[in-house]
């Protein structure tokens, strides 16, 4: 839930100043107007801190600083803080949505076949949705990543989708014209935050990639979208993830345990450890800031409003919602 700034924890330097005025504008919100069609102050200011505090160190954290010192006044803070809520925060929950149906079961290749397969994959032009799902399929040997779960067209009795971590629409529309919400500014924001070559890694149709690529049950694909639930490197254990969640309950019901492994008997290679990692920072910075209720929020309304008021009472909805489809 929505969390304070934390007294400023950086030393004496640029840093330290740039999250002073966060404290300082956090300490100002109950007071000030909230810009048209832009998250309330409160929740501007508890993005720019806690992000501040949470990007991971060198390159990404410097880039949350030098934004925020670049900022020249309050009103230019709240703007960053709407740019980052659109491009970063509804950049991953704008992933929301069903998996395409695949059928028939796949089956495990020899691991010479893998080998083979895999350098395929990592060749320029990447590979399809249905052979990226069939191939993450064989390399978790049809279960579910976090509850071990089968798929029924492995005898067992959940329906197992492939999950990208770094949404396959985003990547796919960046950089479109005319496509404003799968703009340059979401491809901006991610490479900025990102402890790796993001465009590299993920540019040229490589979106479906198997380092992208999670094997999860349909409720916790649906949350792991939603930023609902995430996956935190445990530092210095390979392929080790600390499993978090925004609602307490939420993995005993669904038997997700607090901290998962990944491996695999075949050559393809595992979901990559930065990119859980820029999707963790995402669902934490949300939370922590009230971003994630403001986006529910229009979320629930437009889904109440399914046709405008002819009185125009239900316009502001809208408004709120195109907001966050910025160029």
């Amino acid at each position: 839930m929505p969390s304070p700034l934390p007294p400023n924890p950086f030393p004496p330097n640029a840093f330290h100043v740039a999250y002073q005025r966060c404290l300082a504008l956090e300490a100002a919100a109950p007071h000030l107007q909230a810009l048209p069609d832009s998250p309330p102050p409160i929740v501007c200011v508890r993005l720019l801190g806690h992000l501040l505090r949470l990007a991971p160190a060198g390159n990404p954290q410097g880039q949350v600083e030098r934004e925020i010192t670049l900022a020249t006044d309050d009103a230019n803070l709240m703007k960053l803080a709407k740019h980052f809520v659109s491009n970063f925060i509804k950049a991953f929950r704008g992933s929301r949505g069903s998996t395409p149906a695949q059928s028939g079961r796949p089956s495990p290749p020899s691991l010479e076949g893998a080998r083979e397969n895999t350098m395929v994959i990592m060749q320029e032009g990447g590979i399809d949705y249905g052979t990226a799902w069939t191939t993450a399929m064989c390399r978790g040997d049809n279960r579910c990543m976090l509850t071990g779960e089968s798929d029924f067209r492995g005898g067992g009795w959940r329906h197992i989708e492939a999950a990208h971590i770094i949404p396959q629409a985003t990547n796919r529309n960046i950089g479109e014209e005319g496509n404003k919400f799968h703009s340059a500014g979401v491809r901006t924001v991610l490479s900025m935050l990102a402890e790796i070559d993001l465009p590299e890694l993920l540019s040229d149709g490589l979106i479906h990639r198997l380092e992208n690529i999670m094997t999860l049950q349909h409720d916790c694909h649906a949350a792991f979208d939603d930023l609902i639930l995430w996956l935190k490197p445990v530092e210095g254990i390979q392929d080790t993830y600390s499993v978090h969640e925004a609602f307490q309950g939420l993995k005993t019901v669904k038997g997700i345990p607090d901290k998962v492994t990944f491996s695999t008997t075949t050559a393809y290679p595992l979901p990559h450890p930065a990119l859980l990692a820029l999707h963790a920072l995402c669902c934490e910075v949300a939370w922590m800031s009230g971003a994630a209720e403001y986006l529910m929020d229009i979320e629930r309304r437009m889904d109440e409003t399914r046709v405008l008021a002819n009185d125009g009472s239900t316009a502001d909805v809208l408004m709120k919602a195109l907001a966050l489809v910025e160029t």
